[in-house]
C-alpha cells in the first residue's frame, strides 16, 4: 500500500532555511537521549507528527497526555525528529522515503543525524571520538572547520539514517552525520553527552550537559526497553541484504 507514511504538521512554523536535527533510536540510543535533553532543556514545541501504518499500536503517555511515536518540535528555526520507537526494518524505505521528502520541502541549509558508533572497548574510554560524515562537499568545509570531529574515512552505517544521509547525498542537501564512539546495545548518555557539546560549533545553542551524566543510571533505566527493541531492529537489518546495495 502507497502512502501509508505521511508526516503531518500540527502547527505552521515560520522557518527559513532552518537546521534540522534527527535523533532516531539507533547505537547507544546516542541521538535519541541527547535530542530528548536538548529540546526539553530549551522548551522546544511539537509541531508536527510522522502518521504510518509501520509501528506497532501503541499509546505513548507523557505528563498525562497522549503523544505519538514519531514526533517533530520547533524553535528559532531549528527542527528536531525523534521517535519513541526505533523505525522498523519492514517499513524502514517507506519512512525514510517520507522524511526526505520533508526535509528537502523546508530547504535546510543544515541536516545533522546525531548517533552512535560501536565500539567494543568503549568501557575503557572517558572522552569518545566524534566522527562526521558529510553528504556534500558544503558540509565538508563545515567539518573540516569543526574542533574534536574527525572525519570518517572507512567504515559503514547501518538503518535509516544511512538511507537518510545516502539520500540527501543523492539530493544535493547538506548533510551531516555526527557519530560518537558508543556501547552498541547499552543506552549511552556520556556519549549523548559528548555530542551536544558539538552543537555550538554550527550555530545552535548551547545546553547544560551535566544533569544528563548526573542522571546516567536512571538514564539507562528509563531507555532500556527502547534500547532492546532498537537492537532487535538493527539484527534484522543486518541479515538482510546490506543496506548500501539496495539503495535507489
Amino acid at each position: 500500500m502507497v502512502g501509508k507514511s505521511v508526516i503531518i504538521e500540527e502547527v505552521k512554523t515560520d522557518s527559513e532555511r532552518p537546521i534540522i536535527l534527527e535523533g532516531l533510536p539507533d547505537i547507544g540510543l546516542v541521538g535519541t537521549i541527547s535530542l530528548t535533553h536538548y529540546l526539553a532543556k530549551l522548551g522546544f514545541k511539537k509541531t508536527g507528527y510522522l502518521q504510518t501504518q509501520e509501528f506497532p499500536p501503541v499509546l505513548i503517555i507523557r505528563d498525562g497526555k497522549m503523544s505519538d511515536v514519531f514526533e517533530i518540535y520547533y524553535k528559532d528555526n531549528v527542527y528536531i525528529l525523534r521517535s519513541e520507537l526505533p523505525i522498523p526494518q519492514r517499513g524502514v524505505y517507506e519512512i525514510v522515503d517520507e522524511i526526505v521528502n520533508w526535509v528537502k520541502s523546508k530547504n535546510p541549509r543544515l541536516f545533522l543525524s546525531l548517533g552512535g558508533i560501536p565500539d567494543p572497548y568503549r568501557i575503557d574510554v572517558s572522552d569518545p571520538k566524534v566522527y562526521g560524515i558529510p553528504t556534500n562537499e558544503e558540509a565538508l568545509s563545515i567539518l573540516s572547520k569543526m574542533k574534536n570531529v574527525e572525519l570518517l574515512s572507512d567504515g559503514f552505517i547501518f538503518g535509516p539514517k544511512a538511507l537518510i544521509l545516502r539520500k540527501l547525498e543523492r539530493l544535493g542537501i547538506t548533510g551531516l552525520g555526527l557519530f560518537v564512539q558508543s556501547y552498541l546495545n547499552y543506552p549511552d548518555p556520556g556519549s549523548a553527552a559528548k555530542v551536544l557539546t558539538i552543537l555550538p560549533q554550527i550555530g545552535l545553542e548551547k545546553v547544560e550537559v551535566d544533569s544528563l551524566i548526573a542522571s546516567a543510571e536512571e538514564i539507562r533505566m528509563q531507555y532500556r526497553e527502547l534500547m532492546r527493541r532498537t537492537d532487535d531492529e538493527i539484527r534484522r537489518m543486518r541479515q538482510v541484504q546490506p543496506i548500501a546495495e539496495q539503495l535507489v
